[in-house]
């Protein structure tokens, strides 16, 4: 066996559909999730109310964990604004990583907010967007997946496919 360790993570606004695509590429590909969602929740229910400074402790110290233990993984949360912070620690500890980027346009975000009930992240629909799009210009060369409105019932397959084909080009064991 190689020993290549790779992240899979996404980029893309709340409510975008990372974490139903990181529940299918974790059946599909048998890889552990590491879900920052999770760790909000174990906050909020530890504390009774959810502290921010708090999940970022918690959350901080459980990746770190994971990365130094060596495993691949999949990254259940956005790096859109903490790109450069998540990529050090990837390469610090030799990981390489494929970013899953959920492309979609203000108006298919607030059809999906709209349905989904996110009445919060529709009053920031503006700024979840734009913080994307800045992801975008400054790490384009990162992204390995783009999905966008277009393919956006598809995107697990895709994901799966897109995803797959790249970890076989790197590494012996898939």
């Amino acid at each position: 066996m190689n020993n290549i360790k790779f992240c899979i993570t996404f980029a893309g606004a709340i409510g975008s559909s990372k974490t139903p695509i990181s529940n299918y590429l974790s059946t599909k590909l048998n890889l552990p999730v590491f879900n920052n969602d999770a760790i909000r929740s174990e906050v909020t229910e530890d504390l009774g109310v959810f502290d921010s400074a708090e999940h970022i402790k918690r959350r901080d110290s459980m990746l770190k964990e994971i990365i130094e233990n060596g495993v691949s993984f999949i990254c259940d949360a956005s790096v859109d604004r903490e790109w450069n912070e998540y990529k050090k620690r990837l390469i610090a500890n030799n990981y390489q990583w494929f970013i899953v980027s959920l492309d979609l346009s203000k108006d298919f975000l607030v059809h999906l907010y709209k349905a989904k009930g996110y009445d919060e992240s529709l009053k920031r629909v503006d700024e979840l967007v734009n913080d994307h799009n800045v992801f975008l210009e400054n790490n384009k060369e990162d992204v390995g997946l783009h999905i966008t409105d277009e393919d956006f019932k598809k995107r697990c397959q895709i994901s799966y496919e897109k995803t797959l084909y790249w970890i076989k080009s790197i590494s012996k064991e898939f």
